[in-house]
């Protein structure tokens, strides 16, 4: 007989397995839901005004960027450390036409064609190669980047920076509403997510995966997969240049440090600590890196040496990051559920089974003794 602390024991497994059926019923549905409430949860918090709303807007945009970021390097195998060089890119892409008299609209424009273009060009020599030897291509043209910021003071201000001077109207939209702002930051926030899950399940973004998997077999079979690459690079820098234009407009000021080498380090950090190949984890670790640097950092003086402790950790023991081990749990219970399941079924003819069996050894050591 099974004792009865087994047995509360198998009933709580019981009771995961039952939720993990569940789960894997209604994945989809599920998903849908979780992201509504976060979103509506986020909206709650903008709307709030005041510390909050900043503090997520922080959130919402350094999520857009690290999911650029995951794009190329957690469906690709590319990890950039560049990706801070154009968010720079696309704030001072806002900046500098305000600075000589263009309009909001027509900046957004030109920020989005310079990010472009810019890709475009540092992608050709970037792509070339793969693993470290990408890390530090791209690692030197967002310090290139930084250094132009920088050095070039007659048009980006130098360290001083420059301040945006005009936002954009929407109809009865004014962005020179702060909670206006945050609302289109948290729309283009979402829509910037479901493009990146859009490509990520197409063709494309498949033969992304082969290629991280076995670029090899992927160029025997016939793809180009130097342009992938190419592709999948000027994706996410464009992204980047998205995050930057929000930046610019939810801080109202641009600047190098901005673009600096600690910068690309954070970003890339976020996309690391919440999981490659996952768009949602670099959503989760844009939140908690955020949170440590603007909440943990009023009550710790050496906040970054936590900061630091908490990324060992998690590289160490959970390699594929927060989001991977979330999944890890999952796959686990998921498992032990297909394994308990032909066990449940069992279970009453077995413990009938184990009656009989007990009751025909009572029966047979009766007859011996009586013997």
């Amino acid at each position: 007989m099974k004792s009865p602390s087994a047995a509360a024991a198998l009933n709580q497994v019981d009771d995961a397995s039952g939720v993990i059926g569940v789960v894997d019923r209604h994945r989809r549905l599920l998903s849908i839901l979780v992201g509504v409430v976060l979103v509506v949860f986020a909206g709650v918090l903008l709307g709030s005004g005041g510390f909050y709303t900043s503090l997520v807007e922080d959130i919402l945009i350094y999520a857009i960027a690290a999911m650029g970021l995951d794009f190329l390097g957690g469906y690709g195998g590319l990890v950039s450390l560049g990706q801070a060089g154009f968010i720079g890119l696309g704030a001072y892409g806002i900046a500098v036409p305000e600075a000589h008299g263009f309009g909001p609209w027509t900046s957004i424009g030109i920020a989005l064609v310079v990010v472009a273009a810019t890709a475009a060009v540092t992608g050709i020599v970037a792509i070339r190669v793969t693993g470290i030897s990408f890390v530090i291509i791209t690692l030197a043209i967002g310090q290139i980047l930084w250094g132009l910021a920088y050095r070039w003071v007659s048009l980006s201000g130098g360290d001083n920076g420059l301040v945006i001077s005009g936002f954009p109207k929407l109809g009865p939209l004014d962005l020179t509403n702060p909670q206006v702002l945050a609302f289109v930051i948290l729309a283009v926030f979402v829509v910037v997510a479901l493009v990146l899950r859009t490509l990520v399940s197409s063709p494309f973004g498949l033969s992304m995966l082969g290629i991280r998997s076995n670029e090899q077999r992927l160029r025997t079979l016939g793809y180009r997969t130097g342009l992938h690459r190419y592709l999948a690079y000027i994706i996410a820098s464009i992204v980047g240049g998205v995050a930057g234009i929000l930046y610019a407009f939810s801080n109202n000021l641009i600047s190098p440090t901005t673009m600096d080498f600690s910068h690309n380090g954070i970003i890339t950090l976020m996309a690391v600590l919440g999981g490659l190949r996952s768009l949602w984890g670099p959503v989760l670790g844009a939140l908690i890196i955020t949170l440590i640097q603007q909440e943990l950092s009023i009550y710790v003086s050496r906040w970054q040496m936590l900061m630091g402790a908490v990324f060992v950790v998690v590289v160490v023991f959970t390699p594929d990051g927060l989001w991977g081990l979330m999944r890890q749990g999952t796959a686990a219970l998921r498992r032990r559920r297909a394994r308990a399941g032909p066990g449940d079924a069992a279970r009453p003819d077995a413990a009938g089974t184990e009656a009989g069996t007990g009751q025909s050894s009572a029966t047979e050591s009766s007859e011996s003794g009586v013997r």
